[in-house]
């Protein structure tokens, strides 16, 4: 239980509002779990994704099917992504790939970067953006991140810019979105490209659009701890119909007149290579458990929202006592990848994370900063100060698609007894 009574009354009326508000839209509430609630003396992970019976049966189901490569799941699955963000009849599309690093390669691939081109990117953020971009043989440039929400700072990438960019990777995080309008203003006034690393906001809203309906290019992540999983996967989403075919061409080896074929079950025998490709696609039951994902999607959104909100209650006043900031947002409009807290004092993480190890309570860090890296050691960048800072500050806690008030608890628990 918690070290403060008054806290667990606090906490109790924030999940409780927040299962009247659940049970109104008809969503599984804190108390309706679909795997069961851990025990008091089980670990509690940093990640739990759900693999309950509807998705293990829809995998059968794709395996009795026999057809095991890109196929009509694999369409159907792009299709769910686009009826899911609202595309409609704007002309975008969703391309579905075997990772959200291969769909930030073949995005670098799309707009055409190579060798001197520099594409300006947060070093906070994970490598496989950065190794995304460097990959088409670009190099990275790093640019701090504002301070309120840790997503790339428009200022710092204007400063940034030389004849030599060509693209901005901007990237949102926890499921923050990122000043996506700035930036593309920004590119627009330079003739640059923006792609959207949006592995960690899957479900969220930006001023009312989802996330992927707008901008440039958007790529999202279905890895094995994302808000739905293909157990690996991803997607691109392109503003332009005709950049549909060259990603098919992109994600299969270059052939031009393969894809319609795959998405009945058939192979065409047939066909041309056009251009260099690579060979990543998305396999018939990956998707299969993509679908039955997506059926559970806002369930799980609205679960994970339910659950941040009561975290950023039950850590308020130590926020307001100076050891801990919090993230500027009510959590409303956001699909929350992962619960992250700062530490005002950086240098006491380690010890909290074995404060929370010791109470069988898992913990992450979410990001080291990239320019440390030893392959980057040459990256030409800005000043990092918000970057330098944060890195030694983040912890990440559990957050889970279904989780009882008992496990949330023990969390809350864990953090506020090591500031006791």
């Amino acid at each position: 239980m918690s070290t403060d009574t008054s806290l667990d009354s606090s906490l109790d009326q924030t999940l409780g509002a927040d299962q009247d508000a659940a049970s109104g839209l008809g969503v599984a509430t804190l108390n309706d779990l679909r795997y069961p609630a851990l025990g008091s003396d089980e670990p509690v992970p940093v990640y739990r994704p759900y693999l309950g019976a509807e998705v293990q049966e829809a995998a059968r189901s794709a395996l009795e099917v026999g057809w095991l490569g890109m196929g009509k799941l694999s369409q159907d699955f792009e299709l769910g992504l686009e009826s899911f963000l609202h595309l409609g009849e704007s002309g975008r599309r969703a391309v579905s790939t075997n990772s959200c690093t291969e769909a930030l390669h073949l995005a670098g691939q799309l707009i055409g970067l190579g060798p001197g081109d520099e594409v300006i990117a947060p070093s906070f953020t994970y490598v496989a953006g950065h190794q995304a971009m460097s990959r088409t043989g670009a190099s990275v440039v790093f640019a701090d991140v504002e301070d309120r929400r840790l997503c790339l700072d428009p200022q710092r990438v204007r400063e940034a810019i030389t004849e030599n960019t060509k693209a901005i990777l901007a990237v949102d995080y926890l499921g923050l979105p990122a000043q996506l309008d700035e930036l593309l203003e920004i590119a627009d006034e330079h003739g640059l490209r923006v792609i959207e690393d949006a592995a960690h906001a899957f479900g969220s809203v930006s001023d009312g659009r989802p996330v992927g309906s707008f901008g440039d290019i958007t790529c999202f992540s279905f890895g094995p701890v994302k808000t739905i999983t293909t157990l690996e996967g991803g997607a691109i989403i392109t503003r332009d119909p005709a950049d549909v075919q060259a990603l098919h061409e992109l994600r299969h080896l270059g052939i031009d007149a393969d894809t319609d074929a795959r998405y009945k079950n058939q192979r065409n025998w047939e066909f041309d290579v056009v251009r260099q490709g690579f060979r990543c696609h998305l396999g018939s039951v990956p998707a299969s458990i993509g679908l039955a994902q997506l059926a559970l999607v806002d369930e799980f959104i609205a679960n994970r929202r339910s659950y941040c909100q009561a975290f950023d209650a039950a850590f308020a006043d130590l926020a307001e006592a100076g050891h801990l900031q919090l993230f500027d947002t009510d959590w409303e409009g956001v699909a929350p990848y992962i619960y992250v807290i700062r530490l005002r004092d950086g240098s006491r993480r380690a010890e909290l994370i074995a404060h929370l190890k010791a109470r069988g309570i898992g913990s992450g860090i979410h990001f080291l900063g990239a320019h440390e890296f030893s392959f980057y050691a040459d990256s030409r960048r800005g000043p990092l100060p918000v970057t330098d800072l944060a890195t030694s500050q983040v912890l990440t806690l559990p957050l889970h698609p279904y989780m009882d008030p008992a496990t949330i608890d023990r969390v809350v628990d864990g953090v506020r007894s090591f500031f006791a």
